[in-house]
């Protein structure tokens, strides 16, 4: 059987960053688009093939509400599912004031979920959000980030002390920092019986609004929620190689998040992900996401409690053993779920479904 090859598209996309370098660029599209030898041009007035656009569009723009192109929307976030109205509201209006979306003021959701309507297709990260849209717009594929950029670590080159001074990675984008509060008092207990560190690999400043607006300190806002454990928090800038760096020096990955708020309950998978790759032992808050690849790959990452993430934490830290098993368990389902040809075959689909 002959597959027929798709031809080379030119690409209109309204991106997350201005150079193409955001890891929801880079990770997604970029990723794509480059491996299939397709181009991308951020300049919406230009003859294209096809136009993604991003959570950072002007959803109202001209380029966007008027064209005859076939449009894709890449909602990475799960932004229909807002914390609450006045956040909702506060967001969208925000975005109005900035000068972000033109025309009609919305709350935020609505623009998500009106431009769900309007686009051709629409690609989500997880199959939780997938329910949400495809309440909008049937044609909606799930597609993971690709984690090429980092390198896939053999568990066999670590855990080879069980003593000594230990190390806590954390790896990801300060919005959701501030998860790490949840599991304060199982560190502080932790601290009274084992030394250890924690590694934040992530930015040192950010933005508290729109990633644009009111710069903050990372390590002040760890100071807040952690309390005297943060003096044992190092601030890692966050780069692919400085990543990899600290994973290597790590013991283990902690991934808490506050699920009662929806856009952190609602994540995909792919910190998890990232923390196999690296080979290392993750645990994690019970969100859908977690808990469907936990149950899959058989790992016992979940932690629903204080009580928990205490023993999980002890157990990986103490038993070298479990933790090569429970890296091996989650690079065999990286593997088998989650390798370059899958993604790009869906992506393939994500865009055969609209240029045909």
């Amino acid at each position: 059987m002959v597959i027929k090859e798709m031809r080379k598209l030119k690409i209109g996309y309204w991106p997350l960053s201005p150079n193409f370098n955001s890891a929801g660029d880079r990770r997604r599209l970029v990723f794509w688009a480059k491996s299939r030898g397709h181009s991308i041009v951020s300049d919406l007035s230009q003859n294209v093939d096809v136009i993604v656009a991003s959570e950072n569009s002007d959803f109202n723009s001209k380029y966007l509400t008027k064209t005859r192109v076939p449009i894709i929307f890449d909602l990475i976030d799960a932004y229909l599912s807002p914390l609450n109205s006045v956040d909702d509201i506060a967001r969208g209006l925000a975005k109005r004031i900035s000068g972000q979306i033109s025309g009609e003021f919305k709350p935020f959701s609505h623009h998500i979920r009106d431009f769900c309507i309007l686009a051709n297709s629409v690609v989500c990260s997880s199959v939780e959000q997938e329910e949400l849209i495809r309440c909008y717009n049937s044609n909606t594929h799930v597609i993971l980030d690709s984690h090429d950029e980092l390198p896939f670590i053999d568990p066999a080159t670590r855990f080879s002390r069980s003593e000594g001074l230990r190390r806590i990675l954390w790896e990801g984008q300060p919005a959701t920092i501030r998860g790490v509060k949840i599991i304060s008092v199982a560190l502080e207990n932790l601290s009274r019986d084992i030394s250890f560190e924690l590694d934040f690999v992530t930015d040192v400043k950010y933005f508290e609004f729109l990633n644009k607006f009111v710069k903050r300190d990372t390590l002040k806002l760890l100071e807040r929620d952690l309390g005297h454990i943060a003096s044992l928090s190092n601030i890692i800038p966050w780069s692919p190689h400085n990543l990899a760096k600290s994973a290597m020096s790590c013991n283990l990955a902690v991934i808490p998040l506050d699920i009662s708020v929806p856009i952190q309950r609602l994540k995909p998978e792919n910190r998890m992900l990232i923390m196999w790759r690296l080979g290392i032992p993750c645990l994690t808050s019970p969100s859908p996401a977690y808990v469907r690849v936990a149950q899959q790959s058989g790992v016992n990452s979940i932690c629903e409690n204080l009580d928990d993430w205490s023993a999980k934490i002890n157990r990986l830290l103490n038993d070298s053993q479990f933790a090569k098993r429970e890296i091996l368990a989650g690079q065999n389902y990286l593997r088998d779920n989650h390798n370059q040809d899958k993604l790009l075959k869906k992506w393939d689909l994500a865009f055969e479904s609209v240029v045909g």
